[in-house]
């Protein structure tokens, strides 16, 4: 009797064990494949996450308030409820600078592309590079704008900060701004920073990716910067008519540029420059009659060299590096310009 108790004991301790193993949550449960890292929503995300260095205007979330107050200074000059100071009585950030992606794909920023983009879209076909990723970028000021600006240029082009007042003193001929009006712009900024979902990951390279975020960092690094520019370049060209052989301009092109590049600024009902054209046999044929000189009423001269600020003048016009336009787009412009009229 004393022994089958006994067992009837071991039994049920046995079987209490095992059941309370069984439920437990602890490291000996049934093994379980481990998931990749959670995908980041942001470029910036990711390349904290991946280890990378934070740059010097690093933000780690965006301040609403902040954002659009530098909103409203990026396309107005100042705040609307006019507690500050206007930057520039000449220009604001959106006459040369878009606040959208400009291409398809931000690993190609190539004038071709921001030209066919920009054709489906409707966006303005301007000289400076777009705020819409401008967050993520590494360098500013690149390449030839030490020839307009010189020494300006050395401390911009590591430190957005410095690059945003540089824009805002030479570049839109204004006023020095104060720190909270550059934080609040860089806030702005990062409200405009490149997500993940405007790269162009396949499936496959999008799980490879997440795979890469816990298991090889460099790689992933490697991959993430191939699927977006991290520097605008900027090489300045000469007033001769581009001459490439079998190249046939396109009319439809040149319309485009001329309507969304040169009316951008010059059309009367913009305000921004005293020099108002339209998109009119008068306009067309006083600029193609003017297309070989070598003075600033030349779209060839103007397009690629630009204007100065001077003293009672501050009102320049900047030029479109080959990055902007290319020289089968100025074709098309000219073309447009001797046949639109």
């Amino acid at each position: 009797m004393f022994k089958t108790i006994l067992q009837f004991t071991l039994i049920f301790l046995i079987v209490s064990i095992v059941v309370a193993f069984n439920n437990s949550d602890n490291h000996f449960s049934k093994y379980k494949e481990s998931k990749p890292n959670a995908m980041p929503k942001t470029v910036s995300e990711a390349l904290v996450q991946i280890g990378a260095d934070k740059p010097n205007h690093y933000i780690e979330k965006v301040d609403a308030d902040s954002a659009r107050m530098g909103e409203e200074i990026v396309k107005y000059g100042n705040l609307l409820d006019g507690s500050n100071k206007r930057i520039s009585k000449y220009f604001v950030c959106t006459d040369c600078h878009n606040i959208q992606l400009e291409s398809a794909d931000p690993a190609d920023e190539s004038p071709e592309a921001v030209l066919n983009y920009g054709m489906k879209n409707d966006v303005p076909f301007l000289p400076a590079s777009t705020f819409y990723g401008m967050y993520n970028k590494e360098h500013w000021y690149n390449d030839d704008y030490f020839k307009k600006y010189g020494d300006l240029v050395k401390p911009t082009r590591d430190t957005l900060y410095n690059a945003i007042q540089l824009c805002a003193t030479q570049c839109s001929q204004g006023r020095s701004m104060d720190h909270w009006e550059v934080r609040a712009i860089l806030h702005y900024y990062k409200s405009l920073e490149l997500k993940i979902s405007d790269l162009k990951f396949d499936e496959a390279e999008l799980l490879e990716f997440s795979k890469l975020l816990s298991r090889d960092k460099k790689a992933a690094s490697k991959m993430l910067k191939s699927k977006y520019t991290q520097v605008n370049h900027a090489h300045f060209g000469s007033s001769e008519v581009p001459v490439i052989e079998g190249y046939e301009p396109s009319a439809e092109n040149g319309k485009y540029i001329f309507n969304k590049g040169c009316l951008h600024c010059h059309d009367k009902e913009t305000g921004i420059t005293n020099f108002a054209m339209s998109d009119d046999k008068l306009s067309l044929n006083f600029l193609h009659r003017k297309k070989n000189k070598y003075n600033n009423l030349a779209v060839p001269h103007i397009t690629r060299y630009g204007t100065y600020a001077m003293s009672g003048r501050k009102q320049y016009m900047p030029m479109y590096s080959f990055e902007k336009m290319s020289k089968k787009q100025m074709l098309d412009l000219l073309y447009y310009i001797e046949v639109g009229g």
